[in-house]
């Protein structure tokens, strides 16, 4: 493919990639702005409701029990609405979306400058560039309905942030004598010692904490309009000072899963997860093209190294004995 068309290429994608950050960034701020709200209502009905429930349980009146039943039901409502759709979580999702789509501009930017001769083949870039667009819109959708990212999965997966690799196709084997760009066995090798290991250690250990904050968030997600609504029940039933109780638990509840942010944190350790596999997706996609089509060996395994928050320009990568391979996190 001509040079010239690849760049006007890339540049009709980096104009597209902008455009995804800033609506991402402003989705991001909306739905925290919808958690401050939600919060805030929640707060201003459910206070009302227990003190009303309490007074009534002391000086018994109708309209007081009244009062308390139509706060405590509206209270109640909402708390199971941001159980369902986590705007934490939601926020946290977008932030990310931002983040993950400002770092392909910045990479296509950065690559875009290098010497052709350093870097790998435009076409194959060009095309990793797009799958990864691809897979960041499936992975953090824009609307809320109906292809919303499911909040309590059966089994947590690392966020999806890049093209499939083709594991059909195998490896290309490299001689022990340097290659023109630089690539050798003893790079090989130490690529593979660092994927196996992000592959076994750092990915399922995010994915565990990940799992860890979802059963944690699924149970505060589900006591919080438990409880409300059985204060609602309680007052129905002319229990008002244990409704007042009941209702202050339930408070309790949505304001300690507000402030521990339960989805948010879920959602980063689940992206950690995410970040990690696409370090580990790079090197395996990487050790299967061909080695006149690969970057530049030296600065391909300086990127990995820095990816991991590791100190590049150093052989191994990973020293040996090191039960992870990344120390970013």
């Amino acid at each position: 493919m001509p040079a010239q068309r690849i760049v006007s290429q890339f540049e009709a994608l980096s104009v597209l990639v902008s455009d995804r950050v800033e609506m991402h960034s402003i989705l991001a701020l909306q739905r925290d702005n919808w958690n401050r709200l939600f919060h805030n209502t929640i707060t201003m009905a459910s206070v009302p409701a227990a003190t009303a429930s309490a007074v009534n349980g002391a000086l018994p009146a109708s309209g007081l029990r009244v009062v308390a039943i139509i706060l405590g039901m509206g209270a109640a409502a909402l708390m199971a609405l941001v159980s369902k759709f986590q705007p934490s979580q939601l926020a946290e999702e977008q932030r990310h979306a931002a983040r993950f789509f400002k770092r392909l501009g910045a990479d296509m930017e950065a690559t875009l400058q290098v010497d052709p001769r350093l870097r790998e083949d435009a076409s194959l870039y060009w095309e990793q560039s797009i799958g990864t667009v691809h897979a960041l819109d499936r992975a953090f959708p824009l609307p809320l309905t109906p292809i919303m990212v499911e909040k309590f999965p059966e089994q947590v997966h690392p966020s999806k942030i890049s093209g499939d690799v083709d594991l059909a196709r195998p490896e290309v084997e490299v001689s022990q004598h340097s290659h023109k760009n630089g690539w050798t066995w003893s790079a090989v090798e130490d690529l593979k010692r660092t994927a196996q290991l992000l592959r076994t250690s750092d990915i399922p250990e995010y994915i565990s904490m990940a799992n860890s904050a979802k059963i944690i968030n699924l149970i505060l997600s589900i006591s919080s309009p438990l409880f409300a609504t059985a204060g609602v029940v309680l007052n129905m039933a002319g229990c008002p000072s244990v409704a007042a109780a009941v209702t202050v638990g339930s408070l309790f509840a949505h304001t300690l899963t507000h402030a521990l942010q339960m989805g948010a944190v879920y959602e980063v350790y689940r992206n950690c997860a995410g970040y990690y596999a696409d370090v580990e997706k790079s090197i395996e996609q990487t050790l299967r093209l061909p080695v006149e089509q690969r970057e530049d060996a030296t600065i391909f395994q300086q990127k990995i190294s820095m990816s991991l928050g590791r100190r590049p320009a150093v052989t191994p990568m990973v020293p040996v004995g090191a039960k992870t391979a990344g120390v970013l996190f």
